[in-house]
């Protein structure tokens, strides 16, 4: 017995260093894990996983939920893919997009109290000119081939991708963009009567 506390002891004092050295180490994460800043609050927000063009009609693959930290956050975004998926894309979204009420066609996110938004279809040149924001004349051409104007200073709120396929709004690609614009309860069966006869002309504001 006395042998064996003799050679405990031995091994005891030849790895005391190596003992301490571990303790101290551990006592040192240990207040390295108490000091860390905990991680800042995050919430829930909708990205693209891919470029998405304008006029897309989104789908489960094209979206995904990511925690972003709330400081880097703006007042509104979407959280829940139901409210992207089967809505079609207001502009075009690169991979990685932080979606917002405005990335997706939502009249209720669109229109502003007492309007309505309509799509119209555009002639080609409107589609390198008019943007999300612009305000535009909308013309139309009367028996005499003069250009009357259908609705003025309307707000654009959305430009789709004439060319989309899986848009039920897209003309054909011989014609320009759709829009959709904002109106006036006055004005909607007026433009919409007008629009159902062809592509509309523009003046920019």
């Amino acid at each position: 017995m006395k042998t064996l506390l003799s050679r405990v002891r031995r091994l005891l004092r030849r790895h005391r260093r190596l003992v301490a050295a571990l303790l101290a180490g551990v006592a040192v994460w240990a207040g390295l894990g108490v000091l860390r800043p905990a991680d800042p609050p995050s919430a829930p927000v909708l990205v693209t996983l891919r470029a998405v063009t304008g006029g897309t009609s989104l789908q489960a693959g094209d979206v995904e939920v990511r925690h972003l930290p709330l400081v880097a956050l703006p007042a509104e975004y979407l959280s829940d893919p139901a409210e992207a998926i089967g809505r079609l894309a207001t502009v075009p979204l690169p991979a990685g997009a932080m979606l917002l009420p405005g990335s997706v066609v939502n009249r209720t996110a669109l229109a502003s109290p007492g309007k309505a938004v309509l799509p119209v279809t555009l002639t080609a040149s409107a589609a390198t000119l008019v943007r999300v924001g612009d305000r535009i004349d909308l013309l139309a051409a009367d028996s005499d081939a003069e250009a009357a104007v259908v609705a003025s200073a309307v707000r654009v709120v959305a430009v789709l991708d004439p060319g989309g396929d899986s848009s039920p709004l897209s003309p054909a690609r011989s014609a320009g963009p759709v829009v959709l614009v904002e109106l006036e309860p006055g004005l909607q069966a007026r433009v919409a009567a007008v629009a159902a006869r062809g592509t509309l002309g523009f003046s920019l504001r």
